[in-house]
């Protein structure tokens, strides 16, 4: 921060709204790709690798560090990550045995960097899948942003942070998922799906949801895809757009099973597929 001649001091909420001022300028990219998308990590290995990148013209400060936290959802089907620094008691927690070398690097332009994650768990482990997630935090790739108020001018730098899976297997591991209700009824947007899902077994559920609407021939009308992350419990929601063609009384086909190119081999546990016809009301 850059203060004028009168060193004017700045409260915490003076910055949050010199914050906001700002938030009308373009959120840059992130500048650094990290592959793979997600960790798994068994108890023989004990390690993960990551492959950091810099496509960008300037040189990116990284800082690799560590949280526990996993995909919840709202009552409306939204989903989010909280993380946190300091996961209850009883909370599967792999966060405080994850360790990351080298933990902070400067990666120039062009180059790429390999960074491991050691787990270094107790030795009375039970087995299943403990939680954390990675966060790969870059600056310094994109030059600072400025802004004047009055006599003050503002230099922020901007640092991204990419939050990722890091997820510790051990031992006989279990997976899958249950529907434990499901509803689709006509809204003034189309037909309206909620599907709750809760899962079984000792490690999360990965896997994806198609569903399907019917018409009353029981013909497929229009398809939805949906990705699903069922750690504990999981509200989605999905929106179809009826067709004018659509006449009579519909139905909504579900099938939810492990499908998941988007993940690295093996991220998604082997489990029973679910299918399930539901009327629209």
């Amino acid at each position: 921060m850059v203060r004028s001649a009168a060193r004017t001091l700045f409260s915490a909420r003076t910055l949050l709204a010199a914050l906001a001022l700002l938030a009308g300028v373009a959120a840059p990219a992130h500048a650094v790709s990290v592959s793979p998308t997600a960790l798994y990590i068994d108890s023989r290995t004990r390690t993960g690798v990551l492959t950091l990148y810099n496509p960008g013209t300037l040189p990116e400060e990284i800082t690799v560090d560590f949280a526990y936290g996993y995909p919840q959802s709202d009552s409306t089907g939204n989903v989010s990550v909280a993380t946190t620094r300091e996961p209850a008691a009883g909370e599967p927690s792999a966060m405080a045995w994850m360790r990351a070398f080298p933990r902070r690097l400067l990666l120039q332009p062009g180059q790429r960097q390999v960074v491991r994650v050691l787990v270094e768990p107790p030795g009375d482990l039970a087995d299943g899948e403990y939680w954390a997630r990675v966060l790969i935090s870059s600056r310094g790739g994109q030059p600072p942003i400025e802004q004047t108020q009055g006599d003050v001018r503002l230099q922020l730098n901007v640092q991204t942070t990419l939050v990722m899976a890091a997820n510790y297997r051990k031992g006989d591991l279990r997976t899958g998922v249950d529907v434990t209700e499901a509803s689709a009824r006509r809204t003034a947007d189309g037909v309206q799906l909620q599907v709750d899902l809760s899962r079984s077994g000792n490690a999360a559920f990965l896997g994806r949801m198609r569903a399907e609407l019917l018409d009353a021939g029981g013909s497929v009308v229009s398809t939805l895809y949906d990705d699903v992350a069922v750690y504990r419990t999981m509200r989605r929601r999905l929106t179809f757009a009826v067709p004018p063609t659509a006449t009579g009384a519909l139905a909504v086909r579900i099938h939810i099973d492990t499908e998941r190119e988007d993940l690295p081999p093996g991220g998604a546990l082997p489990a029973a597929p679910i299918d399930q016809r539901i009327p629209v009301q």
